[in-house]
């Protein structure tokens, strides 16, 4: 299933993101949390998109930086009201001031509630002084033990640190049951898929082959899709990005 990140179009009220997304075609939404903009955590307003648009939202995804527990509880609370069944988390940053949200405490939410998944997204292997990682002990091998559940962020992956696109994709191993599909290059993260230097082809022969049935979602900048330029949005840009993926699955 093919979802469409809200953070792809950020900038454009829900509103506009979802019917972008049903005019596309595209199956499902990717909510993208962000506690400063009020809409993105308002159960019934969500609501109401849903039962207008007639597009469902498939899976929530938390703030990338400085989530709190608090804030883990409500976005539970969140997908519990929308039926939402997918909550996908990044590794606390060092610097972040609450990480007990991650960890013992997360996998003992993930058994509490079972009829929602937790995925942990691969962190990015920034370091300081290229010697003290970022994101603490949050390698593939290591994520993937806490819920059993994992997301992989093409975006995050960084070819240059020994770890690329396919060896991250086999050390999550079959934890992984969600993509965020995006491109990258030397210079340039968040760009439209296909196009530039991730093996992204590569990926998804060998995820069809290994039997993937889990979800992607869109996950790029907004100028990857002409944010702005409402004509080229879904014609240019979401529908081509669906007719790709559609090469491997169907």
């Amino acid at each position: 299933m093919l979802l469409l990140s809200t953070s792809s179009l950020s900038g454009y009220g829900l509103h506009r993101i979802f019917h972008f997304a049903k005019s596309a075609g595209y199956e499902g939404i990717d909510l993208s949390i962000d506690f400063d903009s009020y809409d993105s955590s308002d159960s019934a307003y969500i609501d109401s998109l849903v039962q207008e648009v007639g597009i469902p939202v498939v899976s929530i995804t938390a703030p990338e930086r400085k989530l709190t527990k608090k804030q883990f509880e409500e976005i539970i609370s969140l997908a519990s009201s929308l039926g939402v069944t997918i909550i996908n988390v990044h590794p606390p940053h060092r610097l972040d001031k609450e990480k007990d949200w991650f960890g013992d405490y997360l996998k003992k939410t993930d058994e509490k509630h079972g009829d929602i998944m937790i995925n942990i997204v691969n962190a990015p292997p920034k370091t300081w002084l290229f010697i003290i990682s970022e994101y603490g002990d949050a390698r593939p091998e290591t994520i993937k033990k806490i819920t059993n559940h994992t997301a992989l962020s093409i975006e995050n992956v960084d070819p240059s640190s020994g770890v690329d696109l396919m060896k991250t994709f086999v050390l999550l191993g079959s934890t992984m049951q969600f993509v965020y599909l995006s491109d990258k290059n030397e210079e340039k993260s968040g760009l439209f898929p296909w196009e530039w230097n991730m093996p992204l082809e590569s990926l998804l022969i060998k995820m069809k082959e290994l039997g993937y049935t889990w979800h992607f979602s869109l996950a790029v900048a907004p100028e990857s899709l002409s944010a702005g330029k409402d004509e080229n949005i879904v014609h240019e840009h979401l529908e081509k990005a669906k007719k790709f993926l559609a090469k491997y699955f169907n």
